[in-house]
């Protein structure tokens, strides 16, 4: 498990394909798979998220890509959205997403349920 912090955020990617956590995250997003993607997130991980996924990471994190394989499985532990505080682990659950998992977006922002 790697953790996202103020100044680190991971990514991970799998050059081979094989590797993928299906059991985990079902079946992986279309472009997971696609040479373009593998190439640029290793090359220039913050262009590629912004570009892509419309991720903006400052300047001052680094980003760290990890390459799955079949012996070495990758899994981001995404950082605690604001205004979580109090909220169980389950409501935390509701949360995260499979793509804050691979370290390519956030997890969902709290519903505000007193509206």
């Amino acid at each position: 498990m790697l953790e996202d912090t103020d100044t680190v955020r991971n990514v991970i990617v799998c050059t081979l394909c094989s590797c993928y956590p299906y059991e985990l995250l079902g079946n992986p997003p279309w472009w997971y798979k696609h040479d373009s993607y593998k190439q640029e997130i290793i090359t220039s991980p913050k262009k590629k998220l912004k570009e892509m996924f419309k991720l903006t990471v400052p300047a001052s994190v680094e980003v760290r890509v990890y390459d799955s394989t079949s012996d070495i499985r990758y899994m981001v532990l995404p950082r605690r959205p604001e205004g979580t505080e109090g909220m169980s682990e389950k409501q935390l659950g509701r949360l995260v997403t499979q793509e804050s998992l691979i370290g390519v977006g956030d997890p969902q922002a709290p519903v505000d349920e007193s509206k």
